[in-house]
């Protein structure tokens, strides 16, 4: 019964589908069971390149070698009597010779499994739309299971016309709030080149733009997983997680990668909340550098924010902004001392 489980496991991990939670549990195992760590060598091996399509020649090929491996062990095995006190290499020869078989058939099932998704994707993958909002502009879209998605300036969503499979799957790049329509059986799932994010009714933030250092997934209700350079995280509620995704492209030898980091969110006043006010048309910051300020400005207003002095950039400031113009905007932060601004003939404002 238990090895049963273990096969199951194997099989999820192989066409990786393991959960968390079932990846804890297969390591228990594996410690349990040493001969079961055999079954698992020869299935990564035999499915490293697991990305390619394959044909019903590719499974034949891989059953043949996996058929061999279990001849050649069962011809180590001799066929005589064994004296009692090798008993135990008998035993542990013939464990080995399980584990081929096992890992075999499991690559059979997993194999058939595999091509049969490659073959119905082929057939039936759905189109997939784009939605996409300029700067300076923000929108909202309701997806065919009833998900509510809220899409910041200078965003990318792209999903399906119509959802199918066991998955909902989207793909983001920018900043765009969900509130995800609840069904149990077919999980959300938001996919970034940061992180991805699986859900199965919740409201959570996602904020991944390219030209930013970090990425967050910020939880408002609900549970969700994260997923990211090779972790699990559970949010709760209140609870916001900020990943670094970009490194320098030189001399990254010595430099060390920021942690994962989780926090609450952050509050500035009256309730408002920086990690989700832009889904209410409010510009909102808190003890953020003039260099991020603009950034954000930018952005939100469409405009073109340029430093004369570098000194400036590290000025700290915050601010929440709903009604007011760029040029408003920059002048209550001016009010507050450390710089000046202008604005030339081609629109382009100016700091120093």
């Amino acid at each position: 019964m238990m090895h049963d489980r273990i096969w199951y496991l194997l099989g999820r991990k192989v066409a990786n589908e393991l959960l968390p939670e079932e990846a804890e549990e297969l390591e228990h195992l594996l410690q349990q069971y040493p001969d079961a760590s055999y079954v698992k060598e020869i299935l990564m091996q035999s499915w490293k390149d697991k990305q390619k399509e394959f044909t019903s020649g590719d499974i034949e090929a891989a059953l043949l070698r996996n058929k061999q491996r279990l001849l050649e062990v069962q011809s180590q095995m001799p066929t005589e009597p064994i004296p009692a006190k090798r008993n135990s290499k008998v035993f542990r020869l013939s464990l080995r010779v399980a584990s081929v078989a096992a890992a075999a058939v499991l690559l059979f099932l997993v194999s058939r499994i595999w091509l049969g998704r490659g073959e119905n994707d082929k057939r039936e993958q759905p189109a997939l739309q784009q939605l996409v909002t300029k700067t300076g502009s923000r929108t909202y879209i309701k997806l065919t299971d009833g998900t509510s998605v809220w899409l910041n300036a200078g965003s990318k969503l792209h999903y399906p016309k119509q959802f199918e499979g066991k998955n909902r799957e989207v793909t983001l790049e920018g900043e765009a709030y969900f509130e995800v329509a609840t069904d149990a059986n077919h999980p959300f799932i938001v996919k970034t080149n940061a992180c991805s994010i699986r859900v199965l009714g919740t409201s959570f933030n996602v904020r991944f733009y390219p030209d930013e250092k970090m990425a967050t997934t910020s939880l408002v209700t609900g549970s969700i997983e994260v997923v990211a350079d090779r972790r699990t995280v559970r949010l709760q509620p209140n609870e916001k997680l900020t990943i670094p995704y970009s490194l320098p492209a030189t001399n990254t030898a010595n430099v060390e990668t920021p942690p994962i980091k989780l926090s609450t969110l952050t509050p500035v006043k009256d309730n408002i909340v920086v990690e989700t006010a832009w889904k209410d048309n409010k510009l909102a910051f808190k003890k953020l550098a003039l260099s991020e300020v603009v950034q954000l400005m930018e952005r939100w207003y469409g405009a073109e924010i340029h430093f004369k002095s570098e000194q400036k950039k590290s000025l700290v400031f915050s601010g929440v902004f709903e009604n007011e113009s760029l040029t408003e905007a920059l002048q209550a932060l001016e009010m507050s001392g450390g710089f000046h601004f202008t604005k030339d003939k081609n629109n382009i404002y100016w700091i120093e």
